[in-house]
């Protein structure tokens, strides 16, 4: 992690949306699905789609199209890019000792890190992609109570 004290608590904050926003999700899920069995099946199925199409394992830019639309649903879009921003933003990588073997601009800069996630635009920078998760973390609560209210 960077050495800085801002640098560590918006890495804090954005850890601590993260996990929040993911129990809003599964709290939204088991309330969604009655069956416990079947919120069994499908809570770590669709969590894992989640964080597939949230750019961990595949870079934004390089999800099919007809898949794209359904990374602005993931959580783990906005945690993840918040993460990569925090870490690499406005920061330049040394090489070290090993050789330029490619012609690779060293000291590498951290957006050229960042834009090969496929984080572009807006979600360049950490507020907006924390944003993002408190309102989709509060969007989850509310729902979940409204289901839970009517489920009386």
């Amino acid at each position: 992690l960077r050495p800085t004290a801002s640098a560590f608590f918006t890495f804090v904050l954005t850890l601590c949306l993260s996990i929040s926003t993911a129990q809003s999700t599964g709290l939204f899920l088991s309330v969604l699905i009655p069956n416990t069995s079947v919120a069994l099946m499908l809570a770590p199925f669709l969590t894992i789609c989640l964080m597939i199409i949230g750019g961990f394992y595949i870079p934004l830019n390089l999800i099919s199209p007809y898949l794209r639309w359904l990374s602005w649903l993931s959580f783990a879009r906005y945690g993840f890019s918040a993460f990569m921003i925090n870490e690499f933003g406005g920061r330049y990588i040394t090489c070290g000792d090993l050789d330029d073997d490619g012609g690779e601009v060293c000291p590498y800069p951290g957006s050229a890190v960042i834009s090969s996630y496929g984080i572009e635009g807006t979600w360049t920078s950490v507020w907006a992609n924390v944003g993002i998760l408190i309102a989709i973390q509060i969007f989850l609560r509310v729902t979940t109570y409204i289901l839970l209210l009517r489920s009386k």
